[in-house]
């Protein structure tokens, strides 16, 4: 790393001083105006200078002779006299009036219509040679030597600002940009905001809007933020139809997901098949696969940041959508104009009610059956003045799965008055609960700041009891398991500005966090006699999470920029101390052409384990922290790419290579699973830390514009473990390594009121454990009874993940039929067939049987999704 480092500085320090070395002219100038005088220079020196052209007229300057001369002195002489100054940027020389202070304007970029901040909008002022780009919260802050600025405000979907502003009247100003097109420019794709990708220092970054979200193709009517992520690069889903996230050989608990700021542990509906983010209610989402900026840590995969909308600041709207699986309403607007808005949006499924109507049918259903989930967002947002703004965010939301059966012996009913009954009630309940109180303000036009209590909660509980009569015998067993995690924290972040070219950012957090790794009650009786009564870990963990960070982003020259930071980590568990320092450092060079060459290290550190033994992200999985026995998982990765805006920056192309390596990941050992860990501490013995790599390359091709949009994106990844006490410690494929990944989406605007959308994936075959014999497992002698039953095998495997099955393709596709209606209303249709030709995809495999004589394994599969076709119907107003 340190070799890395040092080559790293060099470069920028051979770059900055080739940018910096001082021209010499022989050049004879005869007495003219200045700007004549100006585009000899141009010529003898091959710069190029910029200027305002009502600042120089009318000025003339003497003749003068030079001979081997520095540019600089010949400038100065050349400005003598008059209130001008020049500057040499790079390749540039900027002559513009001379101040002794620099200046400085701030404000806000805002939706002209609803008032909605708007993030990642490019500030451009080109006779500077300066920019900057609004921030989460919508603030920019640029300081250039001049009393006025003209500035260039550019956002995709947003109609282009051009406008000249006097800093020393006003050095808070607030921008309103109106949409390019309501009806057929929703659907933008950003990379890196809207800041070229060439002039970008961020790298392994993608972002995406809420309108994209809603154009892909949908399972069952329901627009899927994490599925849409899962088409980029460098992503991968766990099994088919779920939406865990499983970036660059990472696994889900790897992924931090930030929802307004507050963490989300197990963002997910129906066991992983749907995501908890209502995307009515999203603003923006960006994704770091990599190149982690300082302000990020505590996950070694990926940061998924989310933000949702602060409402209409001047007139009340909303939207309400109904689908196959779920209906949602939303609703903002002020409620006092121009200082106080709210934002509610509430989401309920119902695939129990058709469920009931098929099981009644049949006959034979259960006696109750319940199958749904719910997810409600609200957000206040009050304006005290330009300096002061406060947020409000509440999410919550929860999964019930709940059957009760009931069998009665028909047979001996009659004339008895206490028949044999049988009756069983199984239920499984999940939710988050999160929420943010945010204060944003400006103490001066270049510094601003964010403070922040957060708070988090994950729980999970399954219930399964029994009870019944057998020839007047009665008996019971009461059996549930409780697990979560729940964080209470503080968070402040300062963002300081002085010159347009540097950017500090420096903060710290705090969080204290509850594990419940798995509580597991048991309760039997045998004639009203209770025959067992326990409760295994009934003990809470608590630890503390604190976190230091200071990032500085600096343009050393107009080819090299630079984002350098540390981030401190410190972690407290009962009487357990663990430290870490994360360097990380992003660069970028513009080689000839524009091509921009990025390279990025970053070090981050995890203090949470997630213990699952599937290709699935479940409710059951248990979260649990590092102990004296578990260590904290390490991630060391180096990226380098090139990236470049192409055919007149309607395409934008990146190419990235990465090499991941991560050390304390663990696996549960052979045999575990979380039933046995859940009981007391023995999690702890079940599973077994080790190392793992990841490395690969990705290729994005995208257009951002124009009636056609959508990506091509490619990935080629290798992902592998080697943990001692797995796999007889020798190295194996991970369970989510695939070779190949290949996405192609598009959006196509037929006409006005008919958008096409599709979605086309194909993917190597995952790995995959087929056991290679069989034999019964030895113990005890058998009672009288239990040698009626087939008794319990063990299977012999000689390596996990020994064998690749089968690939997975599949092609989804939708239409939505829109009409704006003269009243302001937006109708949409929208039509989705999913597995369009019907790829049968597993969902999972297992072993069927053992064909002993042909030395034989036969496995089955689950599909769920054959081709599934989908209607839903929106409407805004």
């Amino acid at each position: 790393m340190q070799r890395f480092l040092s080559i790293l500085l060099l470069i920028c320090w051979q770059a900055t001083a080739a940018q910096q070395q001082e021209i010499k002219l022989t050049i004879n100038i005869p007495a003219t105006s200045l700007e004549n005088a100006i585009k000899l220079l141009e010529q003898q020196s091959g710069l190029h200078f910029s200027y305002e052209y009502t600042r120089i007229q009318g000025i003339t300057v003497k003749a003068h002779s030079y001979k081997d001369q520095p540019l600089a002195i010949i400038c100065r002489d050349l400005l003598k006299g008059t209130t001008l100054m020049y500057k040499r940027i790079g390749n540039q020389v900027i002559i513009g009036p001379a101040f002794k202070n620099d200046r400085t304007l701030s404000g806000y970029v805002e939706d002209a219509v609803s008032g909605e901040r708007l993030i990642g909008v490019s500030l451009a002022a080109p006779e500077f040679q300066a920019g900057t780009a609004t921030n989460a919260y919508g603030f920019y802050s640029i300081t250039v030597p001049a009393d006025s600025i003209r500035l260039q405000l550019s956002y995709l979907g947003y109609q282009r600002l051009d406008t000249v502003v006097a800093i020393n009247k006003a050095e808070a100003v607030t921008f309103r940009l109106k949409a390019a097109n309501r009806q057929l420019g929703e659907v933008t794709i950003r990379g890196g905001q809207a800041e070229k990708i060439e002039h970008a220092v961020q790298m392994s970054r993608m972002t995406i809007t809420s309108a994209m979200v809603q154009a892909m193709p949908r399972l069952l009517g329901e627009p899927d933020l994490l599925k849409s992520l899962q088409l980029m690069p460098g992503v991968k889903q766990g099994t088919e139809a779920t939406s865990a996230l499983l970036v660059r050989g990472g696994t889900p608990d790897q992924n931090l997901i930030l929802l307004d700021g507050a963490p989300l542990y197990n963002p997910m509906h129906l066991m992983g098949l749907f995501s908890t983010f209502n995307t009515s209610i999203l603003k923006d989402v960006t994704l770091y696969k990599g190149a982690f900026p300082a302000r990020y840590g505590g996950r070694l995969s990926s940061v998924i940041d989310v933000s949702t909308k602060d409402g209409d600041m001047h007139k009340m709207h909303g939207d309400f959508s109904i689908g196959l699986l779920s209906t949602q309403a939303t609703l903002e607007g002020p409620i006092r104009k121009g200082k106080t808005t709210f934002v509610l949006s509430g989401r309920r499924s119902y695939p129990d009610l058709g469920a009931k109507i098929y099981l009644n049918a049949a006959g034979d259903g259960p006696e109750k059956f319940k199958l749904n989930f719910y997810d409600l967002n609200a957000k206040l947002h009050h304006k005290f003045s330009d300096r002061d703004k406060i947020y409000l965010s509440f999410y919550t939301g929860r999964d019930q799965m709940f059957t009760k059966h009931r069998y009665t012996d028909d047979a001996n009913m009659k004339g008895n008055a206490n028949p044999d009954y049988y009756l069983t009630d199984a239920g499984a309940y999940a939710g988050n609960i999160s929420g943010t109180i945010r204060w944003n303000h400006v103490y001066s036009p270049k510094l601003f700041s964010n403070v922040m209590l957060i708070g988090s909660d994950y729980y999970f509980r399954s219930v399964f009891s029994q009870e019944g009569r057998n020839q007047d015998k009665g008996y019971t067993d009461y059996q549930q398991l409780k697990s979560g995690i729940r964080d209470y924290g503080a968070k402040a972040d300062f963002e300081y500005q002085p010159v347009p070219a540097h950017a500090i950012r420096a903060g710290a957090d705090i969080m204290l966090r509850r594990f419940t790794p798995g509580t597991l009650r048991t309760r039997q009786t045998d004639q009203e006699v209770v025959t067992a009564d326990s409760i295994n870990n009934n003990r809470d963990i608590y630890g503390t999470e604190i976190n230091l960070y200071a990032e500085d982003e600096w343009e050393l020259s107009q080819r090299l920029k630079v984002n350098g930071g540390l981030h401190f980590s410190a972690f407290y568990v009962e009487g357990r101390s663990y430290y870490s320092l994360q360097p990380r450092l992003n660069a970028r060079y513009l080689l000839p052409g524009n091509w921009a060459l990025k390279a990025s290290y970053s070090r981050m550190t995890q203090y949470i384990h997630l213990l699952a033994n599937n290709s699935i992200t479940l409710p059951t999985d248990l979260w649990v922290p590092v102990t004296d026995k578990v260590k904290p998982q390490d991630a060391d990765q180096f990226a380098l790419g090139v990236a470049r805006n192409l055919f007149k920056d309607k395409f934008e192309f990146s190419v990235e290579g990465y090499y991941k390596k991560m050390h304390g990941v663990i696996e549960y050992k052979e045999g575990a699973d979380y039933l046995t860990s859940s009981k007391g501490d023995t999690w702890q013995s079940q599973v077994a830390a080790g190392n793992g790599q990841s490395y690969g390359v990705e290729l994005l091709l995208q257009k951002k514009s124009g009636r056609l949009t959508g990506w091509l994106g490619y990935t080629l990844a290798w992902a592998n473990r080697n943990i001692p006490l797995v796999n007889r410690g020798r190295d194996f494929p991970y369970k989510y390594d695939r070779r190949h990944d290949l996405h192609i989406v598009a959006v196509y605007k037929l006409r006005k009121g008919i958008e096409l959308s599709g979605s086309w994936t194909l993917q190597s075959a995952s790995p995959f454990t087929i056991p290679v014999g069989i034999y019964e497992k030895a113990g005890l002698p058998l009672s009288a009874h239990e040698s009626y039953y087939p008794q319990p095998h063990v299977q012999e495997i000689n390596t996990r993940n020994n064998m690749r099955l089968r690939p997975y393709h599949r092609l989804d596709l939708g239409i939505s039929f829109i009409k704006y209606k003269r009243n302001g209303l937006i109708r949409t249709w929208n039509v989705s067939v999913l597995n369009a030709y019907n790829q049968f995809n597993p969902f999972f495999y297992y072993v069927d049987k053992f064909e002993y004589e042909k030395a034989r394994v036969s496995l089955n599969a689950i599909n769920l999704i054959p081709v599934m076709p989908s209607i839903s119907y929106s409407l805004k107003y």
